[in-house]
This record gives C-alpha cells, structure tokens and sequence, in this order.
C-alpha cells in the first residue's frame, strides 16, 4: 500500500456525510481526479491502478493506495482482499482502448481489451458484492458514450455496450441490496485518446476537461435517479451554470 510522505499536508476536510470509496483507475485520468476531489470532499478513498507507487505523480491524493494488474483475474481478487472492510462506493472505472478498424485489430488485442472493459469488472462486482450489501452501497460502472457504437473503435465499443447490458441486468438483480449505476462519459482530455491511437487535431480539441468529467461521475454515483447517466458536452455545459449535473 501507498501513501504519499507524511509531510505533505493532506488537502482533505471532514464532512457529516463521510463516504467509503474503491475507486479503480486511480493512478491517472479521470480515476485520479475523482480521487482528488472525493479527498478533498473529506470522503475516505482506496485506490488502485497499474502504477508502481514510485510512479505515481507528485501531487497524487494523500489516500490509500494498491498497484493491481486488474486485466487479471488474481489482480481482481488482490483488489478484493485490500478493498475497505466499510464500503459505501465501489467505482469501477479501470479501462483501455484503441482507435483503429477490425482489420488492423490482433486476437491479445482484442481479448485485453474485453479482459480489462468487461471480464474484470464482471469478476470484480461478484467479489465485492457483499461489503457492499452490508452497507447498502453503490456500484458503478465507468462505460463510454461509444457504447453507442462508433466507427474505428469497434472492439472498445463492443466491450463498453457488454458493460452497460452487465450494469443494466445486475441493477435488477441486485434491486433492494446494492444500487448500480453506469455512467457513460464522453471524450475526455485525459491523454488516453493520443495514446490509444487518436491523431486528429480537432477531436482532440474537442475533449471534456478531466476535472468536469470527474465531477459528473461523483455526482452521478451520489445522486438519485436514473440507473445510466451520460457525461456529455452538454451535461458539463449545465453542471456549470447550475452547479449539478443532469
């Protein structure tokens, strides 16, 4: 486990409404700035992501933190076995993809994008299914707008309609014991798109700030109603002049 050097001063508050989070993911993007503003909110987070604690950046959250291949299936129960006995949240938003066409995809490709966008949540919902029962938590699963469909990512759109078919089933089978959420963000300027393969420079333009993004998850997992929520262009525009996300 990780936690940044005591000398740091922590940025966090207390707050009535302290909540326990898991968030995967944490180690950058979107997860990483979830975890920074639920610290700051003065809620307690573990975190876990693919870097090495040495690897993290400077300025990472004075939160508890694991290194865990979740592409695996022994990566989904160390998460499990390090996860806050009190759970109230559990975020999965671990998840990887590539922009380029069928043709050009190879078969460990595509099986590590289905193992990391789909399996593992799946695997990692079951394990921790009952610290969440025992608090009446929430789960929610971090999709993506192209599980809609979307021409040049097929297998990452693929992976991300399963989840939200996986998110849609559970939140009926779990009715009364955990609530389940998905949340379906746009493109987002966290440098995983020039990664994945994206080279447009107006799309890349185009991306959602990372903190908007981050915000509207928080607020979709806290917040009543409905079981999918979207994280669009014109979700962030009313997030700002209302302050809530819609």
């Amino acid at each position: 486990m990780h936690r940044p050097p005591a000398g740091r001063p922590p940025a966090g508050r207390p707050t009535a409404n302290r909540q326990s989070w898991l968030v995967t993911g944490a180690s950058a993007g979107i997860g990483l700035a979830i975890c920074r503003a639920l610290h700051d909110a003065g809620h307690e987070v573990t975190g876990f992501g693919r870097r090495q604690a040495q690897d993290l950046p400077a300025d990472f959250p004075d939160i508890a933190y694991h290194p865990v291949d979740l592409a695996t299936a022994q990566g989904c129960q160390l998460l499990a076995a390090r996860a806050p006995a009190r759970l109230d949240m559990a975020l999965l938003n671990a998840g990887i993809g590539h922009y380029r066409p069928l043709c050009r995809e190879t078969p460990q490709a595509i099986s590590d994008v289905l193992a990391v966008n789909l399996l593992m949540p799946m695997l990692t919902a079951q394990l921790l299914f009952a610290a969440l029962q025992a608090r009446r938590g929430v789960l929610g699963l971090v999709g993506s707008v192209a599980y809609r469909g979307a021409a040049g990512m097929p297998v990452y759109a693929a992976s991300k309609a399963g989840l939200d078919g996986f998110g849609r089933s559970l939140r009926s089978e779990w009715q009364g014991r955990v609530d389940v959420r998905v949340i379906h963000p746009g493109p987002t300027a966290t440098g995983m798109a020039g990664r994945a393969g994206l080279t447009s420079p107006l799309a890349l333009r185009m991306m959602l700030p990372v903190a908007s993004v981050a915000a509207g998850i928080i607020d979709a997992m806290q917040g009543q109603g409905r079981m999918r929520r979207r994280v669009s262009f014109g979700a962030v525009i009313r997030q700002k002049i209302t302050g809530r996300a819609a």
